[in-house]
């Protein structure tokens, strides 16, 4: 789903919008939504809310991402964690031009806090971060290491069963023809009685999907246990929308006696978000901040551009963090 909270979602869709004044969609730091690429998720999220979304609240493209929005207002950010209480003098010293730390350097992303999250008592969840960090795997026991992102890494590999399923984070990219392969591999690392991390880069849409693939075949989880159940571990998953629908059609597939799934309506037509592009629905006691937001970040999408004009796009249901 394009919001996976059911009761935003609901109120998202009730008249006038249930009382949100505003939606703001973010990814990893574009300028401009008219530049996104049309298979990208924040263009399919952003098309989705202007064809679903009733009369009421507007839908805002935040310039620049979240980095660059706390780069200049830091204030009107929560819930960011300092990558180290320890920093270099160099880092303390390294400062913007108006006197305000530069993101890159202290903060870490929130997919990154803390550490890698049990799953099952033999497998584990985590981002690229948490699989070079030596010092996590040890203290966990982690006896392998299964990697579903683009690039192979040689951190922290030497003692450990590794194995690499290269996927791309794209709506499009085949996921659900290397379910088997990564069950198999989980599976002989429980048998031999190890523990395995299974990661991509952020931890946030390939590997859960796996995690999640492992459930509905090991566990019988239907799709929305299945989520739910990972969700609960790591709240930052978000897979993308591609990889949503086939672990719908892996669903029918896995567990035969589940209904066949019927045409999606505007409320489940976008089956998720990737977690860089999150869909951020400001609550009650949130609007207040937001109306101090510098609207110079704001980029208004206007209800009749071209963004409502693109075809949406389906679920799809053979593709494949």
């Amino acid at each position: 789903y394009v919001l996976p909270d059911e009761a935003a979602r609901a109120r998202l869709l009730q008249e006038g919008g249930g009382g949100v004044a505003a939606v703001v969609v973010l990814d990893q730091g574009s300028r401009h939504w008219q530049k996104l690429r049309k298979e990208s998720a924040a263009r399919v999220v952003l098309t989705s809310l202007l064809a679903c979304l009733p009369a009421g609240p507007r839908v805002y493209f935040l310039k620049g991402g979240y980095e660059t929005f706390y780069s200049h207002y830091p204030e009107c950010c929560v819930d960011v964690k300092p990558v180290s209480q320890e920093k270099t003098e160099s880092e303390r010293g390294l400062l913007s031009q108006c006197g305000k730390p530069i993101l890159s350097v202290t903060l870490r992303p929130a997919y990154d806090q803390g550490g890698p999250v049990e799953i099952l008592p033999f497998l584990y969840l985590g981002s690229a971060y948490h699989a070079s960090k030596c010092e996590f795997l040890a203290n966990l026991h982690i006896t392998a290491l299964l990697n579903v992102s683009r690039r192979t890494s040689e951190a922290c590999t030497t003692h450990l069963h590794y194995k690499w399923i290269p996927v791309e984070d794209s709506h499009t990219a085949d996921i659900s023809s290397h379910f088997q392969e990564a069950i198999d591999f989980i599976d002989c690392v429980r048998e031999e009685g190890g523990k395995v991390l299974v990661h991509c880069e952020a931890g946030v849409s390939r590997s859960p999907t796996i995690c999640m693939a492992y459930l509905m075949k090991t566990k019988q989880f239907r799709l929305k246990e299945a989520f739910d159940y990972v969700k609960q571990r790591r709240s930052v998953i978000s897979p993308n929308f591609g990889f949503m629908g086939q672990l719908l059609q892996y669903e029918s597939e896995t567990l035969p006696s589940t209904p066949t799934p019927q045409p999606p309506s505007c409320q489940g037509e976008a089956a998720s978000s990737s977690f860089i592009d999150h869909l951020q629905t400001l609550s009650p006691d949130m609007q207040g901040a937001y109306c101090t937001f510098p609207t110079s970040v704001l980029a208004p999408v206007p209800t009749h551009s071209t963004v409502a004009e693109l075809h949406r796009s389906p679920v799809a249901t053979a593709t494949s963090c």
